[in-house]
């Protein structure tokens, strides 16, 4: 294969290259918080478990609202929600006038909304590695490969709207 083919090749299959999907590591650490519950029992008491439980689950839906309606502009643009696959455009309409990870923001929300709504302090715990999995690896690949892709266009995006909130 020539070398013209070989870098157009990695142009056209340029990604974030995240090829641990974040949904994945959510499940993984909600699980792991579950069989910490299980194992080692530590309930949140500041709550009475209803209060818990209804606290949960407003805040568990609003998170998961906001989390698909941020997938589903993704899948109106047409680009690719994966992180392992390229952008095919920089959306900025919707939840992402408000964050640039709305994904990321509304699932995190739904993730402690379940640790709420169960009363577990293992679940809400179990968050954290998630929460330095996507700070620490998936946005700044995600951050490094759309200034690469979109430039200028990304950067003023960035100036005007938050990673997180």
């Amino acid at each position: 294969m020539s070398l013209e083919k070989t870098c157009s090749k990695t142009l056209n299959e340029d990604s974030p290259n995240v090829n641990l999907m974040p949904p994945t590591v959510f499940f993984i650490c909600l699980l792991a918080g579950g069989v910490l519950e299980f194992i080692y029992p530590h309930n949140i008491d500041i709550l009475s478990a209803s209060a818990n439980l209804m606290t949960g689950i407003f805040i568990g839906i609003g998170g998961f609202i906001f989390m698909y309606i941020g997938h589903e502009k993704f899948k109106k643009t047409g680009t690719n929600v994966s992180t392992n696959l390229p952008a095919t455009e920089l959306v900025v309409q919707g939840t992402y006038r408000f964050t640039r990870n709305p994904m990321y923001l509304g699932g995190s929300i739904f993730f402690i909304g379940i640790g709420l709504a169960a009363g577990s302090l293992w679940i809400l715990a179990a968050y954290l590695p998630l929460f330095l999995y996507l700070s620490y690896y998936v946005i700044p690949h995600e951050e490094a490969y759309m200034e690469r892709t979109f430039g200028e266009e990304y950067i003023q995006y960035c100036r005007k709207v938050r990673r997180w909130i």
